[in-house]
């Protein structure tokens, strides 16, 4: 797992492609949960490595876009395995070297995270983010970014935005705004994109039958 660590922070965002980091970002190693919302011709990937849960089309235009952003700290919501918490992570610290991170699940930490946290250390919060109250004293005053990817029920992902907007973010992602199966988060996102200056990756794959995923950043 360390190998898959320093190519990353290796990897040089600025020359290579969004075309290129595309083809390269399973090399990394996708999740390999609720396989009928990935495409097929990436499954040599799936359950390998970061277990990251994202479509690489959709990713890569994600990463360069936030790459060079002053970001200086860093919350993600909901991070499962580990694996866009630890790439995200990777690509904020080439320009932000005193990076500070943050993450939270109701689960503990996968074997990925117990293993990057040796690598580069960050703060794992075991709990419930709904429930903002228990999580805070673990987190500074103010959060530069905001990944929510946490309870994708639409009170859920309201609870979580209207709670990171206390943060005095710049910026806040939400995850799932363009998926079927999460409803509540794109009628949440479609209802609040407009109040911000907001960007989409909602790329699909012909193989794949329906809308799944999809990220959506606003600026405040």
């Amino acid at each position: 797992m360390k190998d898959l660590f320093t190519r990353l922070s290796q990897l040089d965002i600025d020359s290579i492609s969004t075309e290129e980091l595309e083809r390269l970002l399973p090399e990394f190693g996708m999740n390999n949960e609720i396989l009928h919302e990935m495409p097929s011709h990436l499954s040599d990937y799936f359950g390998k490595g970061l277990h990251f849960w994202q479509y690489p089309n959709q990713f890569a235009k994600l990463l360069k876009h936030i790459h060079g952003k002053p970001i200086n700290s860093y919350l993600e919501i909901g991070c499962r395995w580990g694996g866009t918490f630890v790439i995200i992570n990777e690509v904020l610290k080439k320009t932000n070297k005193d990076l500070k991170s943050f993450t939270v699940d109701l689960i503990e930490p996968s074997e990925i995270l117990n293993q990057y946290n040796e690598y580069w250390p960050f703060t794992y919060i075991q709990g419930n983010s709904t429930l903002f109250q228990t999580i805070s004293p673990k987190l500074p005053s103010q959060v530069d970014f905001v990944f929510i990817d946490g309870d994708h029920s639409y009170e859920g992902v309201k609870q979580d935005f209207d709670n990171s907007l206390t943060l005095n973010p710049a910026y806040i992602m939400l995850h799932d705004i363009n998926s079927v199966v999460c409803p509540g988060v794109v009628r949440f996102w479609n209802e609040i994109k407009g109040n911000y200056k907001h960007y989409e990756f909602i790329d699909g794959y012909a193989s794949v039958r329906d809308n799944y995923l999809g990220t959506g950043i606003i600026e405040l």
